[in-house]
């Protein structure tokens, strides 16, 4: 798939050919550390503070009127409120499926995309998650939905789909949380070093200036959690992030699935195709990847990162809009078809009034908006155009709000009973709400881009090992003009060990090579780079390593619990039998236990992340070798951990300069006190 989306080379190289590990970090990292920009960012800031104020004054008067401000009806309970929720679900869950999936391919390209569409997955899902609370009423009572003990021996309703809401939001963003925090997490350890540098730069500088510098290297300490750049840490890192892409993966086609399966499970007109699951599955990714397309541009627009986010990007996120559109089309034919040709009455009766109907706009918004625009996209030239990229993705994004409301509405303002068939109209109300839910994602989008890196580093840097030359050449050049320090003694202090420093992982591995045969009673190696370095997994031992039972005991044993205790309240602690259901409804747990499953599974492997790798750990002695802050920027370093008094530093420095340098000689050695 990453292949045949890449193209041919026409549309040019995926990152700039001269960039190196150090250039990466210092162009991503500057956006948050020095605030490019910074005026243009205040007056964004500013009008998105202003939209989240709009969403106070509604959440106020809305917690003082009721949820019918909202202009819903007897026949449409379910109005904007729900349309917008499942909006941003859909765009949560775009997102978080690209990153995911690209992930799991493989795909080299990535880094440019990745971070952003784990971001807007994160946030629209914060978004959405307020819904189903203010939704309630009584908001301060959300709690009443979750399965506790309390005074009246109650229990919440397992079957119903309100339920499944609240643990499918509650899941989706534990594991969007996750997989953001954990592909993040060695970029923080980049934005620390690359703070406390600045700190320490600014020694002689006016006291304040230098309490902020220092206030801002420990915040970025303390996130990052004492990551070293540890071999044994990118393994299972490596592990965790792709784990956790692949239950969230499951989560998004469980989701998505399920809300279908919740209109289909009623009796009303329109809701019945066996295409609607796919088609909420695609126009969900279609709207993820409109709106990260969308904030991709801008970034790179506004920051000038035209080096990492290349015309190639931009390709790639144009033919992904152009085979969901693609796909798109083919639903909206494929439903039109089948029910003009072989649906009932009551069916064919609304896809009319979509058509024709009261809301016969927002029909054609929906239809206009996501099949018309990515046609454009046929065209070469318009996909690597930043401008036409944007403006498609915000059309997609209008287009799939409006399929929402059209899906909901159109069957609701009129079912099988004439009684039941009451007018609708969007009120202010719920407008404001929706504008405001925007305020609130738009303002902390923006605290994102100026305190985080907004561009994966990690994921830049290991494009650049394979794809720019520059990046090679200038470990090449380092290593020739390196000359061996000499040995130094550290005093009287007692010996922690011996650190060399490497230009490259390949060297960095032939070390470690040669220097295995070591007892590890007398010495603990160990590798630090700025990358994954699975090549000194073999020489550590550590290849045997593995995060997938933790994953796999964590959802089975959470999916499980969680089923027998539906079954356990609704069969026998608490039956309330309701519709005619049966007394043990053990379909309608199914889609609760996958989610509450994934979100298990994923709190599983963060802790297993965690505990392995001994984090946080924010003092560790390898931070005590000098010019350590480069293993998260440039360098690699072998650490040499004397175990007993056994270990002969003096020979392990030898063994270390004897090597050729071609392959493993050092470029520095150095011993450390304890």
């Amino acid at each position: 798939m990453s292949g045949a989306l890449l193209g041919g080379p026409s549309a040019g190289p995926l990152i700039g050919p001269e960039e190196t590990l150090q250039g990466i970090g210092g162009a991503v990292a500057a956006i948050p550390l020095t605030h490019p920009r910074n005026r243009r960012w205040w007056i964004a800031f500013a009008g998105a503070v202003a939209l989240l104020g709009v969403f106070g004054f509604t959440l106020g008067y809305l917690l003082y009127a009721g949820p019918g401000v909202w202009a819903n009806n007897n026949a449409v309970v379910w109005a904007l409120d729900i349309a917008s929720y499942d909006w941003w679900i859909g765009v949560a869950s775009g997102s978080l499926l690209v990153s995911a999936v690209l992930l799991l391919l493989g795909a080299e390209w990535r880094g440019a995309v990745n971070r952003i569409a784990e971001t807007l997955a994160l946030l629209a899902t914060a978004s959405a998650g307020l819904y189903p609370i203010i939704h309630l009423g009584r908001p301060w009572f959300f709690f009443w939905n979750l399965p506790y003990p309390n005074t009246y021996d109650l229990w919440p309703q397992f079957r119903s789909p309100l339920l499944w809401d609240a643990i499918d939001i509650v899941a989706f963003l534990v594991i969007c949380v996750s997989l953001w925090f954990i592909g993040m997490l060695p970029d923080l350890a980049t934005l620390r070093d690359r703070a406390f540098v600045e700190a320490m730069r600014q020694s002689d500088a006016k006291d304040r200036t230098r309490k902020l510098a220092l206030l801002r290297a420990q915040i970025y300490g303390i996130v990052a959690s004492g990551w070293r750049g540890s071999a044994a840490h990118w393994q299972i890192w490596v592990q965790a992030y792709r784990t956790v892409a692949l239950l969230g993966v499951l989560l998004v086609v469980s989701v998505q699935t399920g809300a279908s399966v919740m209109l289909a499970g009623s009796l009303m007109p329109g809701w019945h195709s066996t295409l609607l699951p796919v088609s909420f599955l695609v126009n969900a990714v279609y709207s993820g990847v409109g709106v990260t397309a969308a904030i991709v541009v801008l970034i790179r627009v506004v920051y000038g990162l035209d080096s990492l986010v290349t015309a190639r990007h931009l390709d790639v996120l144009g033919r992904l809009l152009l085979c969901l559109g693609c796909a798109s089309a083919y639903c909206y034919a494929a439903e039109y078809f089948d029910t003009f040709l072989n649906g009932d009455a009551q069916a064919r009766a609304v896809l009319v009034r979509r058509m024709t109907g009261d809301h016969a706009l927002v029909s054609w918004t929906a239809i206009l908006g996501l099949v018309l625009p990515a046609q454009v996209l046929w065209s070469a030239r318009a996909r690597t155009t930043p401008l036409a990229i944007a403006m498609v993705g915000l059309l997609v994004a209008a287009g799939a709000y409006a399929d929402h409301v059209m899906v909901l509405v159109v069957t609701l303002t009129q079912d099988f009973l004439p009684s039941s068939r009451l007018p609708y109209g969007p009120d202010p109300w719920g407008i404001a709400t929706f504008a405001g839910s925007i305020g609130l994602f738009l303002t902390l989008l923006l605290l994102f881009l100026r305190y985080l890196p907004a561009v994966s580093i990690i994921e830049s840097r290991r494009l650049a090992l394979a794809r720019a030359p520059g990046t090679a050449a200038a470990a090449r050049e380092a290593a020739s003009r390196a000359t061996l320090r000499p040995e130094e003694n550290p005093g009287p202090a007692p010996l922690w060990g011996v650190s060399a420093t490497f230009a490259s992982h390949a060297d960095l591995a032939a070390a470690l090579q040669a220097v295995s045969g070591i007892s590890p009673d007398q010495v603990h190696l160990d590798g630090h780079g700025p990358v994954p370095m699975p090549r000194t997994l073999r020489a550590l031992g550590l290849e045997g390593r593995s995060i997938l039972p933790y994953a796999l005991a964590g959802a089975l044993l959470g999916g499980a619990g969680f089923y027998a205790m539906c079954i356990y309240a609704t069969a026998y602690d608490y039956v309330f039998l309701i519709g005619g259901r049966p007394r043990l409804s053990w379909p309608s747990f199914v889609v609760p236990s996958i989610s509450f499953a994934m979100m298990t599974g994923c709190i599983a492997i963060h802790l297993a992340l965690l505990v392995l790798n001994r984090l946080p750990r924010l003092n560790h002695p390898a931070f005590n070798i000098p010019g350590f802050l480069r293993a998260s920027d440039d360098r690699f370093f072998l650490s040499a951990e004397a175990r007993s008094d056994r270990f002969d530093a003096a020979r392990f420095e030898r063994r270390l300069t004897s090597l050729p340098v071609e392959a493993g000689r050092p470029l520095e050695i150095r011993r450390i006190p304890r």
